[in-house]
């Protein structure tokens, strides 16, 4: 019988505690310190923690707030219900007679109360969270702060070996971000990315502390934007009428990005990149020449039509009137105009063009650029709105209106031809322009995860991405430094759709969000693989299908496990069935949980009894 008991309390340990293999093989031990099982990412600027614990009734937490009728926050409070209690997971309720209980957490905007609509660039996310005599607070000056502070209050909870909600009893944190510009940008023109999926990309977005999405809307390949001005754009150049965003659709994002702090910035990339334009628009595009015939394609030189014709007048009018569009659509004042990877061949094949140029005086496909930018530049002048440009028009010496953000892409290491990042970043910067910086974070380049570095033997891909310094070396003044405002991490859609879209860009996009947050200091990567594994596990709880950091599991929430969170309805968009709703009391209570909810909360318990039940039986007669 005592065999018996024990091999049932085995049964009973793996089905509750979380493995953790801390090597890739054996012979190559894994550096770094190991992390406890609520480690905050990204790292706060500063952070005092105790090892002493409360516990959280999952039915009596409540929340107040001064800003409780604010939308922003009073829908926050709804949608981290689920993040703090997760649904499939068991957890004990602590008995009446406990004292160490957490009583409530409170969320105060301090100083000018105010329930701002949208985020810019400028917003103060700054956050204090302090927990102590058994009440929380975060405290920020904006809506925002307020998001990020409960952000990183719902990491610090978690479920304790005796399935106990915890948290730790003394913790004073003081944060906030290095850049103000953290950002993501996804394309859905080469792979069109449903709905549900780019919604759920804001969500981890928002786990992460990332607060721009960069919308690459348009390419070659599709046009899955649904105008209102031009229709035919997307009736002819999306993939189907299926692979469309409709103007429900991109409100539908906007909205869900606005209330996690995260400003929707579109690029319509032009004049290249833009061959779906010739399927409802052919007057647009460069007939491409060889040999005297005209409507010729060279492999890896040019396409049969290739690039806008910048002698068409009808490329600035319609440009005008859709920017105007756009404009009026995304409520951020700021439009990614593209204007990279301009292959002139095209350009200097059609006799026509070559013709125009003479005409006008133009001698070279660069000037040419640059006729075609400040026609586009000036529309952007005229309708109000800040242009953001891929660094290839700024090499080409165009003139950039006051305020524009160059993003540098461009790397030696991507081609023998270019500098380097860093020389980039400096020059622009020391120009008098606001930069941002991808090349080093182009998640879409795949290796294999092991890596030498000087200090180890093993490492991982991640950690390339982490290890990125911004201001490494940079060598312009304070203010030039100010002028760079952060990064994107880009994921191209060449292999990308919907299928793979988060295990792809998820947790690798996460080094890059505590990069641009956390302090400098922040560095050390083999420290941070230990965190990072933790956060990985953190998402698969919300339900978020995030590649592995490490060797070993998270738990009995793995995919395709009974307690797996991926295919929750509460993480997902397809079939919402969870109802965001604003109470009209000053408190909120966790304890509100709908019926449906807590019907599905008893069905797992009851589920994980009898899997216990069954266990012990099994073990039983494999003794007999």
């Amino acid at each position: 019988m005592k065999y018996l008991l024990f091999e049932f309390l085995l049964v009973i340990f793996f089905v509750y505690i979380q493995c953790e293999i801390t090597y890739i093989e054996v012979k190559y031990p894994l550096k770094g310190k190991r992390s406890p099982p609520n480690a905050v990412w990204p790292h706060p600027q500063q952070i005092n923690i105790s090892n002493d614990l409360l516990y959280i009734r999952p039915n009596d937490l409540a929340v107040y707030s001064n800003l409780q009728t604010c939308d922003i926050i009073a829908k926050a409070i709804e949608r981290y219900k689920p993040i703090f209690f997760p649904p499939t997971l068991d957890m004990k309720q602590p008995s009446s007679n406990m004292e160490n209980i957490l009583q409530n957490l409170t969320l105060n905007v301090k100083g000018n109360i105010q329930c701002e609509k949208y985020i810019e660039l400028n917003s103060n996310e700054a956050y204090n969270l302090t927990i102590k005599q058994k009440f929380a607070l975060v405290e920020a000056y904006s809506v925002w702060g307020l998001l990020r502070g409960l952000e990183t209050f719902s990491q610090l909870i978690y479920i304790n070996e005796q399935n106990y909600i915890v948290i730790n009893s003394s913790v004073d944190i003081i944060d906030s971000p290095r850049f103000r510009h953290r950002g993501a940008m996804l394309d859905s023109a080469r792979h069109f990315l449903p709905v549900s999926i780019i919604k759920k990309n804001l969500d981890v977005m928002s786990y992460n502390k990332l607060n721009v999405f960069h919308w690459h809307l348009v390419d070659d390949q599709s046009f899955p934007f649904e105008s209102k001005t031009f229709p035919n754009l997307s009736r002819a150049g999306a993939y189907s009428p299926d692979h469309v965003y409709t103007p429900d659709d991109v409100a539908d994002i906007i909205e869900h990005a606005r209330l996690r702090g995260i400003r929707v910035i579109p690029e319509i990339d032009t004049p290249g990149h833009t061959f779906s334009w010739s399927k409802s628009m052919p007057e647009l595009i460069t007939v491409c020449w060889t040999h005297g015939k005209s409507y010729q394609s060279i492999y890896s030189i040019q396409g049969e039509m290739e690039i806008f014709n910048p002698s068409e007048p009808r490329v600035y009018s319609t440009m005008d009137a859709l920017l105007r569009e756009i404009h009026e659509r995304f409520p951020s004042n700021y439009i990614h105009l593209g204007m990279d990877e301009v292959y002139d061949k095209c350009w200097l094949s059609n006799p026509n063009i070559r013709q125009w140029m003479v005409d006008n005086n133009i001698l070279s496909t660069k000037n040419l650029h640059k006729y075609y930018a400040d026609q586009i530049l000036d529309i952007t002048r005229n309708i109000s709105v800040t242009p953001i440009v891929w660094q290839d028009v700024w090499d080409e010496h165009v003139e950039l209106p006051p305020g524009t953000i160059i993003q540098v892409w461009k790397d030696s290491s991507d081609n023998i031809e270019f500098s380097s990042w860093a020389s980039y970043l400096n020059r622009a910067a020391n120009e008098g322009y606001n930069v941002i910086l991808s090349s080093p974070w182009y998640l879409n380049y795949i290796s294999y995860g092991k890596y030498n570095t000087d200090t180890s033997v093993m490492n991982l891909e991640f950690f390339k991405y982490y290890e990125v310094e911004p201001l490494r070396h940079f060598s312009g003044s304070s203010e030039a430094k100010e002028r760079i405002l952060g990064g994107e991490a880009c994921l191209w859609g060449e292999f990308v759709d919907g299928t793979n879209l988060l295990s792809r860009f998820w947790p690798k996009a996460a080094a890059v969000a505590e990069r641009l947050w956390s302090a400098a200091s922040i560095n050390n990567s083999e420290d941070a693989q230990f965190r990072l594994d933790v956060h990985r596990c953190r998402l698969l709880r919300r339900g978020i299908p995030a590649q592995p950091i490490l060797n070993g599991y998270c738990g009995n929430y793995d995919l395709g496990m009974s307690k797996s969170m991926i295919n929750h309805p509460l993480f997902n968009y397809d079939n919402p069935i969870w109802t965001e709703t604003i109470a009209p009391s000053s408190a909120r209570s966790f304890a509100s949980l709908s019926s449906s909810s807590s019907s599905r909360m008893f069905n797992y318990k009851l589920y994980h009894i009898v899997y216990l039940i069954l266990s012990l039986f099994f073990v039983y007669f494999c003794r007999k």
